[in-house]
């Protein structure tokens, strides 16, 4: 088959996204925040340090009950 030079190909990923309905981009849209915590989760170790100074500022008093210490 011949194709007419003028006709510009379209990408794959664009074609795809034609496809998908509004419903699943709504999904995407919504669920895009928790996948890119997600992936930094499984490549940074440092999303999972605590950080000690910031429980320290914190008062002991206003604290125990949340803990189920007082």
């Amino acid at each position: 088959m011949m194709k007419d030079p003028s006709v510009e190909t379209k990408p794959l990923l664009h074609k795809i996204w034609k496809i998908v309905t509004w419903r699943w981009k709504l999904q995407l849209a919504i669920n895009a925040p928790f996948g890119v915590l997600w992936v930094a989760d499984k490549t940074n170790p440092a999303v999972h340090a605590f950080d000690m100074s910031m429980l320290a500022a914190i008062h002991a008093e206003w604290m125990a009950p949340m803990m189920g210490i007082g």
